[in-house]
């Protein structure tokens, strides 16, 4: 019993620790997709209140396999997603992950997500540091 509550405060305590004080997580939520899409796309907004830059280089998620980091854009008329290494959050900015713009995307979902669920994601930074986020799922935003 010491040995379970001991490895629970640790694992807090880990957390914690790599929590990074000056990135915000707001309005995270899922699009709620038909039950025939293979993909499912996520969107919330970036805050960095801190003196230099953030750069998000990778989003994990148990509710997923995979979780990529994409960028609508609209070339010559064509609407296409581009993937991306990484987005950057300037000092004392943000950047909103929204339907057009910068999203996650996410294949194969482990089980059929409705509204009302949650989804959990592991936000990890070029520094190290890592932010949990749950997200609603919705129909629309």
């Amino acid at each position: 019993m010491k040995r379970t509550f001991l490895t629970l405060i640790l694992s807090t305590w880990s957390l914690l620790a790599t929590a990074d004080s000056t990135l915000q997580i707001e309005n995270a939520w899922v699009r709620e997709a038909p039950p025939s899409a293979h993909m499912m796309a996520a969107y919330m907004t970036l805050k960095n209140t801190g003196s230099g830059e953030a750069v998000l280089t990778q989003v994990d998620s148990p509710a997923f396999g995979h979780v990529m980091l994409h960028k609508s854009e609209v070339v010559d008329g064509v609407a296409r997603m581009i993937h991306q290494d990484e987005i950057v959050i300037p000092a004392q900015g943000s950047v909103e992950l929204k339907p057009g713009s910068f999203h996650l995307m996410m294949p194969a979902p482990e089980k059929r997500l409705v509204e009302g669920d949650r989804v959990d994601f592991i936000l990890t930074f070029s520094n190290g540091a890592t932010t949990r986020v749950q997200a609603d799922v919705r129909k629309k935003p």
